[in-house]
């Protein structure tokens, strides 16, 4: 017997090895070995049997690390597929998607059990005991030994002595990792009555479920609409046919209320929570849980759609548009698109939701490609909340300098006004850190990171001026690089600080803040969001996770500082996320029995993206941006492919850069163009420097994805230079 092996390693080649007898009855496709591989052991995984080999005298494998596989069959095939699309190595991604790490093996423990016997011989009265408390062979596998010990005390040498005499058997068997205590977020929600939109909606869900092939529809419903509870009323009808269910969501900050309601319904049982959030270990358990069928639900952000669910039915994606189902780093995939791959594998259906659906998603709605539901009303016919824009060049405060005056006077009244009536506020700054950058005084350069070519922002919580893409930081006050001056001054605001301005504003007001930097630890999602729905919480001020699926009755006002930071990024997606995330934290407002208001400040206040949001208008937004789209030749009117090469020598790179887009331009005849497939760069990357790294893009862009994968497989397959790196982005979300 001889197995194929893939190994975590930069090569689309598989191994071939000889099974020794002892492990031969042990072999499978989806088990993880250990195997000599390049003068050391590696672990790989198995991804095919074959009684011959490619290769004479092949090595043999040294151990199976589990006892069951870790995927099966269909999986590989859904992998086998995103390696490919994604131009990515087999085993580099079979490690990308595989839970756990190298050394996290399943867990045993030790069991005993009361073995069948006529005459027992003269016991102890502890021995007497402990057999009496141990099950009969037969009836159960055993008791653990950490149970006894729990009941009785340490009893491991009283067994071991049972076991002497022939009364008892010593066992050993898999145990698996529980998740950790999920705190209650809110109080049990009664089943809700279903709208006419929900009702509509579902119908066409469930026919597709009992019709039994692949199907993806797009739910687009305005916020506040209901679109999770018809989620969840399709996972009921999946789990009455006996399949099984994925549901992503684009944050772990999402998970604790979502886990409740899906508890309320499915029973805490059924269901494996897989994201960031939870330990390598725990994570590794659930998914062998999922893959033996003992779980038959998934729930987590975008890696969960990898996981082994037996008889998958339905694939959810909730908040599709949302850009965090794109992995940026290593294995670049998007979570959505691969759900539809999934879904056709298996013949599944996928449901997209959205209430600002991603262009891409839309207008293959508009094409046929994806079924169009839409829910156009809120839940119990409620109001979208009323918007306003305030042009910050027009304000008052700004035009006589006052201090503090990123906020305006009419943001600050209706703060004042929200805490009057009780009621709560969401406030957004999508930058977080206290200053936002720091500039010399004497030569007016900016303080920037010594590994990237980026701006230090200053957190005073622990006064230091950090990268926000590596791991540098200073401590308080410095000099400037250049001059050496130490007249340094700071500038900008990030949600520290803006939290700050607020409570020194309102200070009987119970502030507090939701970023990366504050929800760093194991439950801080969770307790926040706890205290938000039980009101102990007036004023919320935090990044784009607080515009994402949350909803709290009590939240009536909805604040952004800055809504120009997004549009002003180098990226033909800057206004469709601007639109995307007003939308999405004006829906925040005004879910409950008191209508909402929503603020944007800007100093663009006739840009499309915010009067349409102002408007709640997705239609009219849509059409503009399409037809800007179109005349660019962007997607969804071309499929692209960025080539971004780093180097940490500058010239070196460059001429690196330049040596691979004239290769690019030469695959294609000369011109640099060919059937529709041209080649553009190369460009200095926005962030032209990263982790000491010297950084260029090359952009190529097709009508079809299939000639533009052709062109980067084979760039990359000729292109070879010693210290230059290029990584591979198929339809990329990021450009920085």
């Amino acid at each position: 017997m001889f197995v194929k092996v893939a190994f975590p390693i930069p090569t689309e080649q598989v191994f071939d090895y000889a099974v020794p007898a002892p492990l031969a009855a042990a072999v499978a496709v989806g088990k993880r070995v250990r195997a000599p591989f390049g003068g050391k052991t590696q672990t790989g995984c198995i991804v095919a049997v074959a009684a011959t080999a490619d290769v004479e005298n092949p090595k043999e494998i040294m151990e199976i690390v589990e006892a069951r596989p870790l995927f099966g069959p269909r999986e590989l095939a859904f992998y086998r597929w995103i390696a490919a699309y994604y131009l990515y190595p087999l085993g580099k991604a079979l490690h990308e998607i595989l839970p756990g790490g190298k050394n996290i093996r399943s867990k045993t423990e030790k069991t005993a059990r009361r073995m069948p016997t006529s005459a027992v011989p003269t016991l102890t009265p502890r021995q007497r005991l402990v057999l009496e408390a141990l099950p009969e062979a037969g009836e159960s596998d055993g008791i653990s030994l950490a149970a006894l010990r729990r009941d009785l005390g340490d009893v491991r040498t009283v067994v071991a002595a049972l076991a002497k005499k022939g009364l008892v058997e010593i066992g050993e068997r898999e145990t698996f990792r529980p998740l950790p205590r999920r705190r209650e977020v809110g109080p049990k929600a009664d089943r809700p009555v279903l709208n006419a939109g929900q009702e509509a909606a579902l119908r066409e869900i469930v026919t597709s479920l009992r019709r039994g092939h692949f199907q993806t529809f797009l739910l687009h419903g305005v916020t506040g609409s209901g679109k999770t509870e018809v989620y969840l009323r399709a996972m009921e009808e999946t789990r009455q046919g006996g399949g099984g269910a994925i549901y992503l969501v684009p944050e772990i900050s999402l998970t604790p209320r979502l886990l409740a309601r899906l508890e309320e319904r499915f029973g805490g049982d059924n269901i494996a929570v897989l994201h960031s959030g939870v330990s390598r270990a725990v994570r590794y358990d659930q998914w062998r849980l999922l893959e033996s069928g003992r779980l038959s639900i998934a729930v987590g952000a975008r890696s969960a759609l990898f996981a082994p669910v037996r008889n998958l039915k339905l694939i959810v994606v909730d908040e599709e548009h949302d850009a965090s189902y794109k992995q940026d780093e290593r294995l670049p995939y998007h979570a959505r698109d691969m759900a539809i791959v999934r879904g056709r594998l298996e013949g599944a259906t996928v449901l997209l939701g959205s209430a600002t659906p991603a262009l891409q998603t839309y207008f293959n709605a508009t094409r046929g490609k994806v079924s169009l539901l839409v829910m156009p009303k809120r839940i119990a016919d409620r109001p979208l909340p009323a918007v306003e824009i305030v042009d910050m060049a027009m304000e008052k405060a700004l035009r006589e300098g006052e201090a503090g005056a990123v906020l305006s006077r009419r943001l600050l009244a209706a703060i004042a006004a929200t805490l009057q009536r009780r009621q709560q506020a969401l406030l957004l700054l999508n930058r977080r850190g206290y200053h936002t950058f720091l500039v010399c005084r004497d030569c007016g350069r900016p303080l920037r990171c010594r590994n990237c070519e980026v701006s230090l922002i200053h957190h005073a919580d622990d006064n230091r001026w950090k990268c926000h893409y590596c791991d540098y930081s200073v401590t308080g006050q410095s000099v400037c690089s250049h001059c050496k001056s130490p007249r340094i001054v700071a500038y900008g605001m990030g949600t520290e600080r803006l939290e700050d301005e607020i409570r020194a504003r309102f200070p009987a007001a119970r502030v507090r803040r939701m970023d990366s930097d504050t929800m760093d630890r194991q439950g801080a999602h969770e307790e926040l969001l706890q205290a938000l729905g039980a009101e102990e919480i007036d004023i919320l001020v935090g990044t784009q996770m607080i515009a994402k699926g949350h909803d709290f009755p009590n939240v009536t006002l909805v604040g952004v500082v800055m809504a120009d930071s997004a549009l002003n990024l180098p990226d033909f997606r800057a206004a469709e996320r601007t639109f995307q995330l007003l939308t999405q934290v004006s829906g925040r407002g005004g879910r409950g029995d008191h209508p909402g208001q929503v603020i944007i400040q800007t100093f663009n206040p006739g840009h499309y993206a915010l009067q349409r949001a102002k408007d709640h208008d997705y239609e009219g937004f849509y059409r503009e941006e399409t037809r800007l789209r179109r005349g660019l030749s962007y997607p969804p009117y071309a499929r692209l492919i960025q080539l971004t090469l780093s180097c940490p020598r500058q010239a070196e790179g460059e001429k690196a850069a330049a040596a691979l887009a004239a290769l690019a331009r030469e695959l294609l005849g000369g011109s640099g163009e060919r059937g529709g497939t041209t080649v553009a760069g190369p460009v200095e990357a926005p962030l032209a420097r990263l982790r000491g790294r010297y950084r260029w893009q090359i952009l190529l862009k097709g009508d079809g994805s299939r000639a533009v994968r052709g062109l980067a497989r084979e760039l990359m397959a000729r292109f070879r230079v010693p210290g230059v790196r290029v990584k591979v982005d198929v339809d990329p979300v990021y450009f920085m």
